[in-house]
């Protein structure tokens, strides 16, 4: 078997490379996340940000929801797709063009959404304890910029 010299080949460490260490946080978060909107809501976390959109914004089409969340389109699809079967989200022709669809929260999705609110806010107040009000405020604007100066991949 093969091994990496690691005298003469530069090797990445892990622990030190801040992309990385980024990822394995997300990571945690959503699957905190996910096991809250499991618990309270019986959704899978693609679903649960369908929704989220959704309420940010009624009237999205299932386009913008791909833009603003980190899923595509067919993740996007079966999510709406389950949330409009469980009578959570309705649809309405555009007046523009009826080839599409905005999307809105039903009575029953508004409700289920308030509820469910407050414990998805609770996981990132966990992040929230660890850090000061100025260090939040500074790594949100880190994040932000970093987003907006990354190009989309192709």
């Amino acid at each position: 078997m093969d091994t990496l010299d690691t005298a003469t080949t530069p090797v990445l460490k892990l622990d030190e490379y801040w992309p990385y260490q980024m990822v394995v946080l997300a990571d945690r978060i959503s699957r905190s996340t996910a096991a809250v909107v499991k618990e309270r809501a019986d959704l899978n976390l693609s679903q649960w940000r369908v929704l989220a959109a959704i309420a940010e914004q009624p009237g999205r089409t299932a386009v913008d929801v791909v833009k603003v969340t980190p899923m595509d389109k067919g993740i996007v699809s079966r999510g709406t797709k389950a949330l409009l079967d469980a009578g959570l989200v309705r649809r309405e022709a555009s007046q523009a063009d009826g080839r599409v669809s905005h999307l809105y929260l039903t009575a029953k999705g508004e409700t289920l959404y308030a509820e469910v609110l407050p414990h998805v806010e609770a996981v990132a107040g966990q992040a929230h304890a660890a850090l000061g009000a100025q260090e939040r405020t500074a790594l949100l604007a880190m994040l932000q910029r970093l987003k907006a100066d990354w190009p989309e991949p192709q």
